[in-house]
């Protein structure tokens, strides 16, 4: 059987993650084709050289590669600008950085463009997990849909929306409530730190609907935590998920990268377990 040709969008933690394991063959049915850089300048250049990986500065030179899918594992502004093109043209788009949804006209107007290319969105799970059951719940009715995310306290360094907060995170002693509300108001504010909350709005209902609670915590040091729970007429549901944070990026877990893997062996597949 044929195998489907991937490219990928970034070359950081996630973009050389996928890489890696495409090349070692952990999706038997796909191969990577190319991955895009924003300039000859960026970090992932000399990985990706070291490893044979062709890599362009366009979307137009990616494209020459013929890929049937494309991963997205650079920003949000990458999702916006390029994913409707891409669906446009006949390819497939995975796009990771969830957020960039926060946008309400963004979803429409990436399923107009797939629609004209006969091309499908997949969104991934990220670092999460459970969207089928959600999915299903929905169809029966679910009023409120809330997550409650717990970090490493320095992990949030480097965030604005922290920055002016004042906290001392190096030397925090018990969790603090960084936010609550909206999952629209908490992508505005956590642009980069919470595309599973996108991930989990877009699955069940809304960005406005979907409450998030977000702790800086110095007691979960080995571990990225999001409590999920809904209820509605098919009964209640209570999910923890107790991540992996990469060691090069503690904002990135192992549970994300491996859910783009899952995208791609769920495509070159012959069989898809839930939703």
């Amino acid at each position: 059987m044929k195998k489907i040709r991937a490219a990928i969008l970034g070359c950081g933690v996630i973009g050389k993650f996928v890489a890696d394991h495409l090349i070692d063959g952990a999706v038997p049915g796909c191969e990577l084709a190319a991955v895009y850089l924003r300039s000859p300048q960026s970090r992932g250049r000399e990985y990706l050289e070291s490893k044979n990986i062709p890599w362009v500065t366009s979307l137009e030179e990616l494209m020459k590669f013929s890929p049937d899918v494309i991963v997205e594992a650079s920003t949000h502004d990458t999702v916006v600008a390029m994913g409707p093109e891409i669906l446009a043209r006949g390819v497939d788009f995975i796009p990771l950085s969830l957020g960039a949804f926060v946008d309400p006209g963004l979803m429409e107007t990436m399923t107009e463009a797939a629609a004209k290319g006969g091309s499908m969105l997949h969104i991934p799970s990220g670092g999460i997990g459970a969207l089928d059951a959600l999915q299903t719940a929905v169809l029966g009715g679910v009023e409120k849909v809330t997550m409650t995310t717990r970090k490493y306290s320095t992990t949030w360094k480097g965030i604005p929306a922290v920055d002016e907060l004042g906290v001392d995170l190096d030397n925090l002693k018990e969790p603090l409530l960084l936010f609550e509300g909206p999952a629209r108001e908490c992508m505005k504010k956590y642009p980069q730190s919470i595309n599973i909350g996108a991930a989990l709005s877009i699955a069940g209902i809304g960005f406005d609907r979907t409450i998030i609670k977000i702790y800086a915590d110095p007691g979960v040091k080995e571990f990225n935590t999001h409590e999920i729970k809904w209820e509605g007429p098919a009964g209640k549901v209570t999910v923890l998920f107790e991540n992996t944070p990469v060691p090069e990026n503690p904002k990135t877990t192992y549970q994300a990268c491996l859910s783009t893997l899952l995208v791609l062996r769920n495509m070159t597949g012959r069989r898809v377990i839930g939703a």
